[in-house]
């Protein structure tokens, strides 16, 4: 992700920031994650498969001080999500790699509303190049912006 469309991110996002339980799914180096708890979420937790991935995320955590506020987890984002949710998330951030179709696998499986509150938003990279995820049942799409290639996605939960 640029640093530009890094910024736009995160000047749309400020308002649900601070305070905010924020999940980073496809963290590779966590620089999103990171960023949100440097803007005032209180804890990120990282989910990365990659191990070498892995080692570096620790190690910009540990510089940025924030180990106190972020877990770290080595799994399959699929595998995680389909697992019964312990936490409910307020920010989740999505930047996959691109196209393997991990976008809409991803938001198919957050549409069965694990780890996603009525409060959540959901943020999502991508190529504009990949296809924008339409048949959801829980979750709507509330804004996309285009920044060159790149898409950001915004979602929230269906209003019952």
């Amino acid at each position: 992700m640029t640093s530009r469309v890094k910024a736009s991110l995160f000047d749309i996002l400020a308002p649900n920031l601070y305070e905010a339980s924020v999940l980073d799914l496809f963290a590779g180096t966590g620089q999103l994650g990171i960023e949100a708890l440097s803007r005032g979420a209180s804890h990120c937790t990282f989910v990365e498969l990659d191990r070498k991935v892995i080692s570096v995320i620790k190690q910009n955590i540990s510089s940025t001080e924030m180990d106190a506020r972020s877990t770290v987890l080595r799994q399959n984002v699929l595998n995680f999500l389909k697992q019964p949710s312990t936490q409910l998330f307020d920010l989740i951030l999505i930047s996959p790699p691109q196209y393997r179709g991990l976008v809409s696998n991803t938001l198919k499986a957050l549409d069965d509303n694990r780890h996603v509150s009525e409060n959540t938003t959901i943020a999502i990279q991508q190529s504009s190049k990949e296809p924008t995820p339409l048949d959801l049942t829980n979750l709507q799409m509330t804004s996309l912006r285009s920044y060159g290639s790149t898409v950001l996605l915004f979602y929230e939960p269906l209003k019952h």
